[in-house]
């Protein structure tokens, strides 16, 4: 048997690729595709990863093709990796699938399958124009933000508070911090903060050229009442609107709140397709409205505003 293969995307993406893959060179063995819907977290994903490992013969290993580094899908993948003889892909391209579909059969070696699958994805990738790969593009920021910096400012420039469960994933990579043309990412959660395995895989998957790092409520406050740190373009992550509440108390400063994703549990009002929220977090978000505080679902930039207090206003 041929080494397995895992396809994970946002959405249906991954289940739409491989038909289209079989479709050009016949049905595949030893294969699964996995979709994720908006309302699904991490834990979702790693869940199926495991049901569909039972069903597949992985004695010579696995190859995870997601979509985005830094995306759920590829962290989810992450926690299988303690197996040598397992590997993630990303940015799935269909002439990348289809070269390495055709090439695992004659070869076992995950190594060498990567690095086919790299070299296809890109030599697929080319313009009509040319007719030549493109393949070293740098890409400019859509909004490059360029800001003065009051030179009395003595804390740290927030210019994005985000909630949102999945910390750093493929919206906050490629998305937000681009928009804001972001030089630090900070994680503050006290869980996250003391979890050193999930602390190292969140620094992994940061954007290339920005610093991330993950601290507990009461070391950001002292941090963002240093000085040295005046000048650090933020986005700031947060997993519930209670450890914003903590901040603001503290005297951080904050106007607005982007709200990008909060997982469904049961026992949770789901409020949008990517927002459900507890008791508590309603309590929460009414607490930060009296603040004065906007509070504003998006997941990408480009989605329109919508009021969350709107939303739970009567609830």
């Amino acid at each position: 048997m041929s080494i397995a293969i895992i396809i994970c995307m946002h959405g249906q993406l991954g289940n739409e690729i491989l038909k289209t893959s079989e479709l050009i060179i016949g049905k595949q063995k030893n294969i699964a595709a996995i979709e994720f819907l908006a309302k699904e977290n991490i834990d979702n994903i790693i869940d199926k990863y495991k049901n569909k490992i039972k069903e597949l013969d992985i004695k010579h290993g696995i190859m995870f093709f997601v979509d985005i580094w830094g995306g759920s899908p590829f962290n989810a993948a992450n926690k299988f990796l303690k197996n040598k003889n397992i590997d993630i892909i990303t940015g799935t391209n269909i002439p990348m699938l289809i070269e390495v579909l055709m090439e695992r059969e004659n070869n076992q070696n995950i190594s060498q399958l990567s690095k086919i699958a790299i070299d296809s994805g890109k030599i697929g990738i080319k313009n009509i124009q040319n007719n030549v790969p493109i393949n070293n593009i740098k890409v400019t920021p859509k909004n490059k933000i360029l800001n003065k910096i009051n030179k009395n400012n003595k804390n740290m420039q927030l210019k994005l508070i985000r909630i949102d469960d999945r910390l750093i994933h493929g919206q906050v990579s490629t998305g937000w911090s681009k928009e804001f043309n972001i030089s630090k990412i900070i994680v503050v959660n006290d869980e996250v903060a003391q979890d050193q395995i999930r602390t190292n895989l969140l620094k992994q998957v940061s954007p290339p050229g920005i610093t991330s790092h993950i601290v507990s409520i009461d070391k950001f406050v002292r941090v963002y009442n240093n000085p040295k740190y005046a000048h650090d373009k933020v986005l700031l992550l947060f997993t519930n609107p209670k450890d914003i509440v903590r901040i603001i108390k503290q005297g951080v400063t904050i106007k607005s709140i982007n709200i990008g994703g909060i997982s469904y549990k049961q026992g949770k009002t789901q409020i949008t397709d990517a927002v459900s929220l507890s008791k508590e977090d309603i309590k929460e978000f009414k607490k930060l409205y009296k603040m004065n505080v906007e509070l504003e679902i998006r997941k990408v930039p480009n989605d329109t505003k919508i009021n969350l207090f709107d939303k739970i206003k009567n609830l």
